[in-house]
């Protein structure tokens, strides 16, 4: 019984510390220096320009870069 208590006890030891650590990886703010913040605006516009092609595909599959001239156009 006791192995079992110093079992749960480790594990919850091990809980507390992920929780601890994630909690103040939340706290921090935005980056601070210029190359953090050149990554992370370069981030954004990829993500902006992935989601604006995603949507132009779902409305038009074949409406750009259809070289094949088998394919329907629409």
């Amino acid at each position: 019984m006791g192995t079992f208590t110093a079992l749960v006890a480790v594990i919850g030891a091990v809980a507390a510390w992920c929780a601890m650590v994630l909690i103040r990886r939340g706290r921090r703010g935005p980056t601070e220096n210029a190359d953090g913040l050149l990554i992370e605006q370069a981030a954004r516009l990829r993500a902006q320009q992935l989601r604006s092609e995603g949507r132009d595909f779902r409305a038009h599959p074949y409406a750009k870069g259809s070289s094949d001239p088998g394919l329907p156009r629409y």
